[in-house]
């Protein structure tokens, strides 16, 4: 087991343009020949899904699933595994069933952290300008202007959190915005001097995960990242591009080591979807 990094589960949300997804697929394709695929996970509260295996025009063929040759197709959840850098990731290819949010985390997150001994989770997100969650006081108004105007990274030390589960509401200090009345918070998420955001609402998805992680019984997770990323609607690929250049936040180091993603794989399922065909001209086409 490689001990200069620990052991993290990235877990991409379905979000605004499919950033975080496209994302996946990035890391998922660029680092092939590290990630194996490891099993696909219970999909009872997502969107059905099946579809060909995947894999990046630069390989050929879809070297992720050699590790499984029984395998013919992918499905809505599937886990893999990258040894060297001691990291999980999941790929959600569908939406999460309105409604079963909840269920989706207490029944199938939350097992799945527990069985694998996570110790830390790096969320990833993403929001644009019409996203009325993203409420205009939870932007950072640096003086110094030194700010990313995409990316932000909030840190929740559970560990430090002391008895947060059973006094959640009021320990949290959630403050209402006079205009929206969206209830937002900045107790749970440590985030840094250079990011966009500085809060979260209780609407987001990531304030419902941070709950039902505090309020489990998960003796080995001590810390979540969430790092979320600004983006247009239409052709997200170069916002997954740029999302993906910031690899090195989403591994957890033991030992200062430099992680950056440099020859970038993009799937063949992204043909003819992101720029690679002209746009059709006529109904035929």
């Amino acid at each position: 087991m490689p001990t200069e990094f620990k052991n993290t589960l990235i877990l991409p949300l379905i979000s605004t343009g499919n950033v975080p997804q496209l994302s996946t697929d990035i890391i998922l394709h660029s680092l092939s020949n590290e990630f194996k695929f490891i099993k696909s996970l219970d999909s009872t509260y997502v969107h059905p899904f099946v579809g060909a295996l995947d894999y990046s025009i630069e390989d050929g063929k879809p070297i992720l699933y050699e590790s499984d040759p029984n395998k013919k197709i992918s499905t809505a959840l599937e886990l893999f595994y990258n040894e060297s850098k001691n990291l999980y990731i999941i790929q959600q290819r569908t939406p999460v069933i309105q409604g079963y949010i909840n269920n989706f985390i207490k029944e199938t997150i939350i097992p799945l952290i527990q069985g694998l001994k996570i110790s830390d989770i790096t969320i990833l997100d993403s929001f644009g300008a019409l996203d009325e969650s993203i409420i205009t006081h939870k932007f950072n108004a640096n003086p110094n202007g030194k700010i990313d105007p995409y990316y932000s990274m909030g840190i929740c030390k559970l560990e430090g959190i002391g008895s947060l589960s059973n006094e959640f509401d009021s320990i949290l200090n959630l403050k209402t915005d006079p205009n929206t009345s969206i209830h937002y918070t900045n107790s749970l998420l440590q985030f840094t001097e250079r990011s966009l955001l500085q809060e979260i609402s209780i609407d987001q998805q990531i304030f419902k995960i941070l709950f039902h992680l505090i309020n489990s019984q998960l003796n080995d997770l001590t810390t979540v990242k969430y790092c979320s990323f600004f983006v247009h609607e239409g052709d997200n690929s170069l916002d997954a591009r740029l999302f993906v250049s910031h690899f090195n936040d989403f591994v957890n180091h033991l030992t200062p080591t430099d992680v950056s993603i440099t020859n970038v794989k993009t799937p063949i399922s992204w043909k003819g979807v992101y720029g690679f065909n002209e746009v059709p001209s006529s109904m035929e086409d």
